[in-house]
């Protein structure tokens, strides 16, 4: 009984861990470059467009970022991937679906503030 108490214990603790985080840079001193890709229904999945963030764009999403509401789990097909360039920490990429984001390793989603340049149509994304 004593072990199943600690092996119940030990796979809590791995849940409520950082896993379920978004993972980007918080200081726009760290970005060097962000990139929203649009993704293509009609060839699975492969990517129909890519556009450059302006910086100031950039200090929106980031702002938009830190404002984020936890959802829970969520399972979606992204209308963008947000991937941002870092000086530090390299790549780290968001998954976007309507004003839900998510992390690339997890499927813990959040609500983000609306965003112009995150504008859907129809369920695909267009850049604006």
């Amino acid at each position: 009984m004593k072990l199943f108490f600690i092996a119940v214990l030990s796979i809590l603790s791995a849940c409520s861990s950082d896993n379920d985080k978004l993972d980007y840079p918080k200081r726009i001193e760290d970005v060097v470059e962000v990139e929203l890709l649009r993704p293509d229904e009609k060839t699975n999945g492969e990517i129909a467009e890519i556009k450059q963030l302006s910086e100031s764009v950039i200090i929106e999403l980031l702002n938009a970022l830190e404002k984020v509401k936890p959802i829970g789990p969520v399972k979606f097909i992204p209308d963008f991937f947000i991937i941002f360039s870092t000086k530090t920490d390299g790549t780290k990429k968001l998954k976007v679906n309507g004003r839900t984001v998510k992390g690339f390793k997890n499927d813990f989603g959040y609500e983000i503030p609306e965003l112009h340049f995150l504008k859907t149509s129809k369920g695909q994304g267009e850049f604006q």
